[in-house]
């Protein structure tokens, strides 16, 4: 089976805030202003055997500057086929975990920058702004493309019922640049 993600929708919407802007004694709006604008939507896909999303990332090298703190610990192969959490993990930069304040303050700029480390990502949150692109053709051979540029994703659910014979995910997305 193939472990891309499978679109089954997205949708977005552009809002923008306006309010009115009254001066005192007069009951008529004087000007309206306009303040920011949001572009936000959903993307909704099929996960078969692995979440989908993550892995494309994962075999395309996608890596993202993590917290030392924030790392999760590899997978070791256990003889039965079954995986388990390393128990050696140890923490290679930053202080050790018996450091007293002392040592903390003692610290320099450049130890202190140690904290960061290149990751891949293992939430879809963590995963850098991507574009997408949709593209449709009918049987006519009239064919239709559009382009959301800048996609990041904010959050992520996971949804099955008894009705579906598939698992899918869906996320939350968020939109600074353009369409």
């Amino acid at each position: 089976m193939s472990s891309e993600p499978k679109p089954q929708a997205i949708n977005y919407s552009v809002t923008r805030e306006k309010a009115p802007v009254y001066t005192m004694g007069s009951p008529d709006a004087r000007a309206y202003s306009r303040n920011k604008r949001g572009i936000a939507g959903s993307l909704i896909w099929i996960n078969f055997d692995r979440h989908a999303l993550l892995n494309l990332i994962q075999q395309c090298a996608g890596t993202f500057v993590a917290d030392v703190d924030e790392i999760r610990p590899q997978y070791s192969q256990v003889s039965q086929g079954g995986q388990v959490f390393q128990s050696s993990v140890v923490r290679s930069a930053g202080p050790s975990i018996g450091s007293t304040i002392n040592n903390l303050d003692a610290m320099t700029i450049t130890s202190a920058g140690q904290q960061a480390q290149v990751a891949s990502p293992w939430y879809s949150d963590q995963v850098l702004p991507f574009d997408i692109t949709l593209s449709g053709a009918n049987e006519y051979g009239a064919m239709c493309s559009a382009k959301i540029f800048g996609v990041e994703i904010l959050n992520e659910g996971f949804g099955i019922s008894i009705d579906d014979a598939v698992t899918e995910m869906q996320a939350i997305l968020l939109n600074q640049a353009s369409f």
